[in-house]
């Protein structure tokens, strides 16, 4: 249960029990009283059910809600929005839970860890790129020792890479965060915690380039041939299942900020020039982009699939026809068996070999002499001939032109005037297009 304030003791680490209440109350009555004023962070890595009886000794009683919000967090797999616990109560506490979404080997290098080896099919679980947060906070009102502390709990899973983000890439950003101990409404303070926690943990560009890596390996794995087609298309129907899962993700994302945008309007006009809120405006911007850029991949993936399906029915009909020409070369030969085999037919067997000779050179000789006369015949009537479009200058405007060369501008003395008039626009844009180089430079 790491502890966190701001100066040369950045945060205690410590294990506790249902008996290590007085213990728990001695640590955080040393940290309000060697740094007074500072916000309080509080890490729990797990789920006990007498957990809020060791918050009690330094916590007001919100247990219910904390409790919710852990049991939550560690038993179940939903999401739930930034929102206060009561419109009443301008100081009710804040809470949200939020998957944070990574590359999962980004989380172990980031801290000189090696990371798991992934499964023999290359797929990782998007359940291994999620790290689940829990946040329960309040700006006032929740520290018994010093009512204006803020006082932020964060819940995470007792599993070793939770506890390793926190204790090793958490708590020293969040101690080197210029903006950490400046004072804030509730509003603010939990637009603030959400937003930190976000640029922490979440990276989408990461996201973006892992699934961009793996659509070039389904690209080249095509392109040769390497595997059977159904492993080929099963891979690509779980890349594409996982897309939509971090879309729905990213969804979460968007919506979260954007309802933290509303709470702009909430706080006193002197705190909304805060950059805070530029910063959050930005956020939603780069996830709508990052959102597009899931789609733009989602729909490579499929036509890579159906390209699948189109080489595997191209090669399927190539088979057809080439079993159809074999067929072509003992049809004539079943139909001469037949009519020898007559029970009434007389006739002398030596002529059954030279006709069977003779009608098999003709299939021969019609297969192969009758493809390349199709193609020539196509060639001469369809013009089958790959046409190639060679650009022009004169059809594009050059730089710093208005109009490119073919364009036919009527001259006389109805646009004498006209023409004069563009020149005289031409050289006032020139100008100020030369003063705005000016001051660029």
């Amino acid at each position: 249960m790491p502890t966190k304030t701001r100066r040369i003791r950045t945060y205690g680490c410590t294990s506790i029990n249902i008996r290590d209440g007085g213990r728990f109350a001695r640590i955080i009555d040393d940290q309000i009283r060697t740094h007074p004023g500072e916000p309080l962070i509080i890490a729990i890595n797990g789920h006990q059910p007498w957990l809020g009886e060791i918050l009690s000794t330094r916590m007001e009683d919100y247990w219910q809600q904390i409790s919710n919000l852990n049991r939550e967090l560690q038993f179940s797999s939903t999401v739930q929005f930034p929102e206060q616990a009561s419109d009443r109560n301008r100081h009710a506490p804040w809470t949200f839970l939020v998957n944070q979404i990574n590359v999962s080997e980004v989380y172990y290098w980031s801290l000189d860890h090696s990371a798991p080896v992934p499964p023999d099919d290359g797929i990782i679980d998007i359940r291994r790129a999620r790290l689940r947060v829990g946040v329960w906070f309040c700006a006032h009102n929740a520290c018994k020792i010093d009512r204006r502390i803020s006082t932020t709990l964060i819940f995470t899973r007792p599993d070793d890479l939770a506890e390793l983000v926190v204790r090793e890439h958490l708590f020293n950003a969040l101690q080197k965060d210029k903006d950490l101990d400046q004072p804030r409404e509730d509003e603010e303070g939990i637009c603030w915690t959400f937003s930190r926690l976000h640029w922490l943990l979440t990276d989408w560009q990461n996201v973006i380039r892992e699934v961009n890596a793996r659509l070039e390996e389904a690209e080249i794995n095509s392109f040769h041939r390497q595997y059977p087609v159904k492993y080929r298309t099963r891979t690509m129907h779980n890349e594409m299942a996982r897309i939509y899962e971090l879309k729905e993700e990213i969804r979460f994302h968007v919506r979260s900020f954007r309802k933290l945008q509303k709470l702009k309007g909430e706080v006193p006009k002197h705190e909304q020039n805060d950059s805070l809120w530029d910063d959050i405006d930005d956020t939603v911007e780069d996830l709508d982009q990052f959102e597009e850029s899931l789609n733009t991949l989602r729909e490579r993936f499929n036509n890579l699939l159906v390209l699948e399906f189109n080489i595997q029915s191209s090669d399927q009909s190539e088979n057809s026809a080439f079993l159809s020409r074999i067929a072509t070369l003992f049809i004539p030969m079943s139909f001469l068996t037949g009519l020898w085999g007559i029970t009434t037919n007389d006739w002398e067997t030596l002529w059954f070999a030279y006709a069977a000779v003779t009608v098999f050179a003709i299939s021969v000789a019609f297969l192969l002499i009758y493809p390349p006369m199709k193609r020539h015949w196509q060639r001469v009537h369809y013009r089958l001939d790959l046409h190639r479009i060679v650009l022009k200058p004169r059809d594009f405007t050059m730089l710093g032109a208005e109009l490119p060369d073919n364009v036919d501008v009527p001259s006389g003395r109805a646009t004498h005037g006209r023409r004069k008039s563009q020149q005289v626009g031409d050289a006032e844009w020139m100008k100020g297009r030369s003063s705005l180089r000016s001051r660029v430079d």
